[in-house]
């Protein structure tokens, strides 16, 4: 989940890792105040802020903002070899602000990402002469579990022609 907290006369970014998230932040002029507190912004910076939170999670970080999650099971059927959605080079491979696949550590192989269930098929990891990568080959299904439910057409805008995004409701007790 994605937050954007009014503490003290600041705003707190708490957020689930995304690589272009530092680099956006920057821009807006940003501290950081450890792992504790994480990045913070003054109220002034508040829409410029809203407005990255929803080009990356397709919600404006608001604690008022919808809570209702839902799994998300993806098929992957990606035809198109020139726009590769499930493929990182030297990277993880994200899709709308969530990591679903990521290299370990000793570059020896692929894993799902936090919160991501393969159902079928797996990740992979390709090692080259001077580069990596991490992919999802075609065929897998996998779910992601506790997306906002505010999320889901951001998910299908990503995935587009490359796979089939079906919604689970998800019961809490």
């Amino acid at each position: 989940m994605v937050t954007i907290r009014v503490a003290e006369e600041r705003l707190e970014l708490q957020e689930s890792y995304y690589p272009a998230l530092p680099s956006l932040s920057k821009q807006i002029c940003r501290k950081w105040l450890g792992a504790d507190i994480g990045r913070v912004f003054s109220p002034e910076e508040e829409q410029a802020l809203r407005k990255v939170f929803h080009s990356i999670w397709a919600v404006d970080g608001s604690p008022d903002s919808p809570q209702e999650a839902v799994e998300l099971q993806i098929i992957v059927d990606e035809r198109d070899l020139v726009r590769s959605i499930f493929i990182a080079y030297q990277s993880q491979i994200f899709l709308a602000g969530g990591e679903i696949a990521t290299a370990l550590k000793n570059r020896r192989g692929a894993r799902p990402g936090r919160g991501v269930k393969l159902l079928s098929g797996k990740t992979c990891f390709v090692l080259s002469y001077n580069s990596w990568m991490t992919a999802i080959p075609n065929a897998p299904v996998f779910l992601i579990r506790d997306v906002l439910a505010g999320t889901t057409e951001r998910f299908r805008e990503v995935v587009g022609d490359a796979g089939r995004v079906d919604v689970r409701t998800v019961e809490r007790h």
